[in-house]
């Protein structure tokens, strides 16, 4: 087995996961100042930081075992995030004006790159389905064809376009069941 300092954040994580506290030492060290840093530039608020990144990391403990995380750092980065967005809102601080419309912009361009990861993915596996269940898929959704136009077109019956669309909706939503 690898040493535990040069093992990727995925491995460190799913040996925390199984209780191994050193393991998730080295996920605190590697990333607790570059999460408290960037909460710090959004915040302005050493105490408000500190807290925030302590109650992160605590939570991650505490649930490691119900976590499901495939990237670590996005993960944590994405949870220092919207933990300082909660504690706006719940008024625990505030906000430099300047520093809003930063995060706005930063948002924005997240939420842009999640919505092309999204698509990308899914294009990737309709792509991935037989050609025939490909085929009835892209009828019925993007040509928007009813299942009797489909099975008629195709000169099959319209449970075998339903059992064909059930099919690639339940790969699908296996793939997508995270960001559901």
């Amino acid at each position: 087995m690898k040493l535990l300092t040069t093992a990727t954040d995925e491995e460190l994580f799913l040996l925390a996961k199984q209780g191994q506290e050193k393991a998730y030492a080295i996920i605190y060290d590697r990333y607790a100042a570059k999460l408290y840093a960037a909460a710090y530039r959004l915040l302005h608020d050493r105490e408000v930081c500190e807290d925030l990144l302590q109650e992160l990391f605590v939570h991650i403990w505490l649930k490691r075992q119900q976590l499901d995380i495939k990237n670590v750092r996005s993960y944590l980065y994405q949870s220092i995030r919207n933990s300082v967005l909660m504690a706006l809102r719940k008024g625990r601080t505030h906000l430099a004006i300047d520093l809003a419309e930063d995060i706005a912009t930063t948002q924005k361009a997240d939420e842009e790159i999640g919505l092309k990861e999204i698509n990308s993915l899914l294009h990737q596996q309709i792509e991935g389905l037989p050609y025939r269940c490909r085929q009835i898929f892209h009828m019925s959704r993007k040509e928007q064809l009813s299942n009797k136009e489909i099975a008629d077109h195709l000169n099959i019956s319209v449970k075998t376009v339903e059992n064909q669309i059930t099919l690639a909706l339940q790969r699908l939503k296996l793939v997508f069941k995270e960001f559901l």
